[in-house]
């Protein structure tokens, strides 16, 4: 048998075989389905012979959502469509009163009343603005004085005027032939005069500004150089003496008084060295304490009138600003900067702050009121409340004589609000047949 199956013949045989089985199932795989409304053998009416094979097949159909609500299959079966019931209304609520509508928007929420303050913005920070017109720390400003000066005054008083014109980033700062003001320190250092402090500067239009600087010497040498003392500290000017030879006068009057002391005639005592009292001795001790009497009135004028600095009027000088220079802040009689020499920021910053102390106080002060506001309500409403007792109690309900006492005792504790009870009397156990 086996040989039968390995010749080439049986093979090719088999396999042909195997091939049509596997195509008959592909074939019969691909068919369609019958179709649910044809029967097994379906036979015509009229003349009862089998009717032939019919395939329904579905067509495109308007549906027709009217009345009926039916779709259509071919030409004379109709298929009834499935209808959706109406939805039934909700039962009737057992709680009298209106439903609620869950669909309905919620009601906006009231404004706040006018006691109550919303503030929960932060402070915002101090930020300095900065100025449109200025010139730095450092610049020099030359001028000249118009009055001259004397170190021998305390607190002298500088005027000068602006002798060039001072220019920052193309634009005017300070016009020339603009009025300085200032005040001299008191005394002197070598052969100048310090001035430093506030330098106030006085426009054409009579606005003001000040600003803190110091004066500097200005020294130009004949062939267009400066001086090495340029830009030193303090304008120089010239030493001046009332008397030139104060200072011999007191070497003599010192040099007298030894004198006069030393040839005095003198005796030895337990005390030691006593002068004799003799009219020799008398005239020398006069002497003696009218040359120590006139070098210390010498040495008192030296420091105070004999010598001092004098700067002539045209001595032009430097003035270092110490603070950043701002026209703008000019104004009249110096309202702006309330006659200190201080900054735009400066100002903004103080008012700033003092913003914010104002809106801290008027916070505090409408809490206060609020808190008040609200006590007198409450105390109010506890009023109405005890009103609207009193006239439930005494209006008459048509009760029992009990109910009229009952009244009358919330009255009565209601008026008094220590109320006195009546005494409980006890009744006897033992129980009456």
């Amino acid at each position: 048998m086996l040989q039968h199956f390995q010749k080439p013949a049986v093979q090719m045989l088999l396999l042909l075989v195997v091939v049509g089985i596997g195509g008959a199932a592909y074939f019969v795989s691909k068919q369609p389905p019958s179709s649910v409304n044809a029967t097994a053998n379906p036979k015509d009416e009229k003349t009862g012979a089998p009717a032939p094979k019919t395939t329904l097949v579905a067509e495109d159909k308007t549906v027709n959502l009217g009345e009926k609500r039916t779709a259509k299959l071919g030409s004379d079966d109709q298929v009834e469509r499935f209808i959706v019931p109406p939805k039934k209304p909700p039962p009737p609520s057992l709680v009298s009163g209106p439903v609620s509508n869950s669909s309905k928007k919620p009601e906006k929420a009231p404004p706040f009343p006018t006691l109550v303050h919303v503030n929960s913005s932060p402070k915002e920070p101090f930020v300095p603005s900065v100025p449109r017109l200025f010139a730095p720390r450092g610049i020099l400003i030359k001028a000249a004085l118009v009055i001259t000066v004397d170190s021998s005054s305390i607190q002298t008083p500088v005027l000068g005027l602006v002798v060039e014109d001072v220019y920052w980033n193309h634009q005017l700062v300070l016009p020339a032939g603009t009025q300085v003001h200032a005040k001299a320190g008191g005394g002197r250092t070598r052969d100048r005069i310090e001035v430093k402090g506030n330098f106030t500067f006085i426009w054409d239009d009579g606005r003001e500004y000040s600003i803190s600087g110091i004066a500097l010497d200005h020294e130009k040498l004949t062939d267009g150089t400066f001086a090495v003392t340029d830009g030193s500290a303090g304008i120089r000017g010239r030493v001046i003496k009332n008397d030139e030879y104060a200072e011999v006068k007191i070497l003599i009057a010192e040099a007298l008084q030894g004198i006069m002391n030393n040839n005095q005639q003198q005796f030895q005592t337990i005390y030691g060295l006593a002068p004799q009292n003799t009219t020799r001795n008398a005239a020398l001790g006069g002497g003696s304490q009218a040359a120590s009497a006139y070098s210390g009135m010498l040495t008192q004028k030296l420091s105070q009138d004999l010598d001092f600095v004098r700067v002539a009027a045209g001595t032009t000088f430097y003035i270092y600003t110490l603070d950043v220079f701002e026209p703008e802040m000019a104004s009249i009689a110096g309202l702006k900067q309330g006659g200190q020499p201080v900054s735009s920021w400066q100002l903004a910053q103080a008012a700033h702050a003092q913003a914010l102390a104002d809106g801290d106080a008027t916070v505090t002060r409408d809490t206060e009121r609020a808190a008040e506001m609200e006590k007198t309500r409450q105390q109010q409403q506890a009023s109405e409340q005890i009103n609207n007792v009193r006239q439930i109690i005494a209006t008459p309900t048509g009760g029992s004589s009990s109910s009229s006492s009952g009244g009358d005792t919330v009255r009565t504790t209601l008026d008094n609000p220590s109320p006195t009870f009546p005494a409980v009397t006890p009744t006897s156990s033992s129980s009456t047949p």
